[in-house]
């Protein structure tokens, strides 16, 4: 089996994660707006699935793997919609100025955080029509892991220098690649969605097009786009998921067939 260790390694996430946004989420929980409460928790959620999942796949009885895997038809659904909250939430923190960050770079990180949720998504739909192939099947899913780093390292108390984030994301992507070479492309794909966050950061992010885009988004009711995210990203999810044929049982010969005439 591939990626014996990938549980350890998500374990050993979770401090980071925490650390990271205890300032900004997890150490101001009752203040926390409902946005952020379903980004935080259904990305929380969906990183300890990961590891979850890739503990449970190293055991004998994969039962339990399987049950659990069910729960991507929830969770990355739920994740989707919750995106399309906190993408609300900080185009209007962008358009009315309230908060430093976000007012300098809330249209650029928009668009970062669209990105990584379509290749989020798209991977995962891949993991589901792949899942018999089990080294494509578990890069798809852990490489979803190294999405959500630039955000975590961007947030960490540590020296740091301006894509800092992606560039360290797009680093152990390509280790990742050249650790497992039966899983590679989807590292491989990270690794480039890093390249193309830099560039996009410093061009159509920037640009007075794309700042007019965020704010007409911030006047929206946002309520419509959240649903059509949650049911689009189930579809997409469904129909992944059918493009694998059952398998079949085998087929017993019957008590005609099998005794001689």
């Amino acid at each position: 089996m591939p990626y014996r260790h990938a549980a350890w390694a998500m374990l050993l996430l979770a401090p980071v994660v925490l650390l990271a946004f205890w300032p900004a989420y997890f150490g101001v929980l009752p203040s926390a707006s409902f946005a952020f409460h379903a980004h935080g928790m259904t990305a929380t959620i969906w990183l300890a699935l990961i590891g979850f999942q890739s503990w449970s796949a190293h055991q004998p009885d994969r039962r339990l793997h399987r049950a659990a895997g069910l729960a991507v038809f929830a969770v990355v659904p739920l994740f989707a919609g919750a995106a399309v909250l906190v993408l609300h939430s900080m185009a209007t923190k962008f358009a009315l100025r309230t908060d430093p960050f976000y007012a300098a770079l809330g249209a650029r990180l928009a668009l970062h955080d669209i990105i990584s949720t379509f290749v989020l998504i798209a991977l995962v739909c891949t993991a589901l029509a792949r899942r018999r192939n089990i080294a494509a099947h578990a890069a798809c899913l852990l490489s979803t892991a190294i999405l959500v780093l630039p955000p975590v390292i961007a947030r960490l108390p540590i020296p740091r220098f301006f894509h800092s984030g992606e560039l360290i994301a797009l680093t152990l992507a390509l280790v990742a690649a050249w650790v497992e070479p039966r899983g590679r492309w989807p590292f491989l794909l990270v690794a480039g969605i890093m390249i193309v966050h830099i560039a996009v950061f410093e061009t159509i992010a920037a640009s007075t097009p794309w700042a007019q885009i965020i704010m007409s988004f911030s006047t929206l009711a946002v309520a419509p786009f959240a649903i059509a995210a949650m049911a689009a990203t189930l579809a997409a999810l469904i129909l992944a998921w059918r493009r694998v044929p059952p398998r079949r049982s085998p087929v017993r010969p019957s008590r005609a067939t099998a005794e001689p005439a």
